[in-house]
C-alpha cells in the first residue's frame, strides 16, 4: 500500500485533522514528525496505540474499504 502523499494532499489532510480533532495543524504536523501520540490526549488510548504498536494491525485498518474510502476524501481524492 502506498502512502507517498504530495505536499498537497499532507496539508488537506492536516487540515481535515485539525477541524475535526480541534487540534492545531502545526501542533498535529509536529507530532507527526515527532512520533508524538501524545498530542491525541484520551483519544490516544487504546486505539492509536495500537496501531502505532501493531503495524498489521494497522495494515488491516488501512485495507478496509470503508476506511479507504475516508482517507480518500480527507486526502482530495474521492
Amino acid at each position: 500500500m502506498n502512502f507517498n502523499l504530495t505536499p498537497e494532499q499532507q496539508n488537506a489532510l492536516l487540515d481535515a485533522a485539525s477541524k475535526k480533532l480541534g487540534i492545531s495543524k502545526d501542533k498535529l504536523e509536529s507530532a507527526a514528525k515527532n512520533n508524538d501520540l501524545g498530542v491525541f490526549g484520551k483519544i490516544s488510548s487504546p486505539t492509536i496505540q495500537h496501531y502505532a504498536n501493531s503495524p498489521k494491525e494497522l495494515e488491516r485498518f488501512l485495507s478496509d474499504p470503508k476506511n479507504q474510502a475516508i482517507i480518500k476524501k480527507l486526502i482530495g481524492g474521492g
